[in-house]
């Protein structure tokens, strides 16, 4: 069995120097190159299915250029098998386009399973996964946690459902699964296969066909500009529990209002006065008149 692991590596910003307008004032050194934490998780359930199976290869497949050689590295000493990068003759950006060059990969590997993530952090789309089943007309499960085969069985996953479900379902190979966060964290290779891993070459896969158009075209990208709350200066009368308390909620302006309490018909008459107390309502002498 060869399962396919698509590793995507995103580029992530935890500082703003301010030295390049042009990047909206984002430098080099400002961000940091990492895999994918959805991605990875999705190689620590390769390797389990391979140990469950005691045969197989895992392979990491990544697309463009090698951002985080040593996260890279990291992930192959791990336990995968071998690396593989997709060089497309221009970038791509496009889910669609992405999944289309996955997917050629795929096929070229004679992949018999194919593991991604279910979401990346720097787009968190989600569609990636979803195309490649498209493209190679597999069975697509996502956000599964739990993976098993049974001897010649079909493929028995378990996925997130949302607010704690769990969904257990069979499908049959070869098949593509898009991985979410679940009790399996990745697991933590030796110095020794970080060393033997640091020599080990990376396959390079190149596609001069025709890539078809994009679906989607991103124009123009920016980081969020912080917008503080405005928050009031206490009053320095106060003792400084109420400053405290003061600053934690904002204000401490009493916000002007009327309780209703009682019954239903009594709500509703303090509603009807209220509404013909500041104009919203006409009383039916004011209408007689006009």
């Amino acid at each position: 069995m060869r399962i396919i692991v698509a590793v995507k590596q995103v580029r992530m910003t935890y500082a703003r120097t301010g030295m390049d307008p042009e990047t909206h004032f984002l430098a080099s050194e400002d961000s940091v190159c990492r895999i994918n934490p959805y991605d990875e998780v999705a190689i620590e359930l390769a390797l389990r299915l391979k140990e469950s199976q005691g045969e197989g290869d895992v392979i990491i497949l990544t697309l463009g250029p090698i951002i985080a050689e040593e996260e890279l590295r990291r992930c192959m000493a791990m336990g995968a098998d071998d690396i593989y990068q997709i060089q497309p003759e221009n970038r791509v950006d496009d889910p669609w386009q992405k999944s289309r060059l996955i997917a050629m990969a795929a096929k070229d590997l004679a992949a018999d399973l194919v593991l991604c993530g279910k979401e990346s952090l720097d787009r968190r789309n989600g569609q990636v996964g979803a195309f490649i089943a498209h493209n190679l007309n597999f069975p697509f499960v996502s956000a599964v946690t739990e993976i098993s085969i049974k001897e010649n069985g079909p493929l028995r996953v378990q996925r997130s459902a949302g607010r704690g479900l769990r969904e257990k379902i069979e499908c049959p190979f070869p098949a593509v699964l898009s991985v979410d966060l679940g009790t399996h964290a990745p697991r933590i290779p030796t110095y020794e296969a970080k060393r033997a891993a640091r020599i080990r070459p990376v396959r390079v896969l190149r596609y001069p066909v025709e890539i078809p158009d994009a679906k989607t075209v991103s124009r123009n990208i920016s980081q969020p500009r912080p917008r503080p709350k405005r928050v009031p200066t206490p009053d320095s009368r106060l003792t400084a529990f109420d400053r405290t308390d003061q600053l934690l909620m904002g204000s401490g302006i009493e916000k002007k209002g009327t309780i209703l309490r009682g019954d239903t018909g009594s709500q509703v008459q303090g509603i009807v006065a209220f509404l013909k107390e500041h104009g919203f309502l006409k009383s039916k002498k004011s209408t007689k008149k006009d």
